[in-house]
């Protein structure tokens, strides 16, 4: 017998709502990861994907990206909380990773918050790692740019 949906939620949970979280905001992050797991069983079980962290990873960045298209507004301040878990995050840069596009975030979120390599960031967001390279590469530029950093 193979793994539950409900053991492989509860294995996959709390990195999909942190992930979802840097991407929307903590007030639709939960709403993001709901819809993602509920469109998921609705269609057959967690347990019938082949790899499920890559591919709710995925869809949660879809989603997001959605949520962004139709919100059309800023992202609250209160998603600095997601990022600022590291004391040494200083306000403004903070400030500009929020101002990045969805896709440039959760590359930067992937590799400098939560720890990924290139290649891992690449499989949970259905990418290349090459894609990712260049989301990172513009990030920091555009990082280095607003807060003027000297390289």
């Amino acid at each position: 017998m193979g793994v539950s949906d409900s053991q492989i939620y509860a294995s996959l949970k709390d990195d999909l709502v942190r992930y979802a979280t840097a991407l929307v905001g903590p007030d639709s992050a939960g709403d993001v990861v709901s819809t993602v797991v509920v469109r998921v069983l609705a269609k057959g079980s967690l347990g019938d994907l082949r790899e499920p962290r890559a591919y709710l990873f995925r869809a949660v960045l879809n989603e997001a990206t959605s949520t962004r298209r139709r919100a059309r507004h800023e992202i609250p301040a209160t998603v600095a909380e997601t990022i600022r878990d590291d004391p040494d995050t200083h306000p403004e840069v903070v400030a500009a990773v929020l101002d990045l596009p969805v896709q440039q975030r959760a590359a930067t979120y992937l590799v400098y918050w939560a720890g990924h390599t290139m290649a891992e960031a690449a499989d949970l967001m259905g990418l290349s790692e090459g894609t990712v390279k260049r989301y990172v590469s513009l990030a920091r530029n555009r990082l280095k740019g607003v807060l003027h950093v000297r390289t």
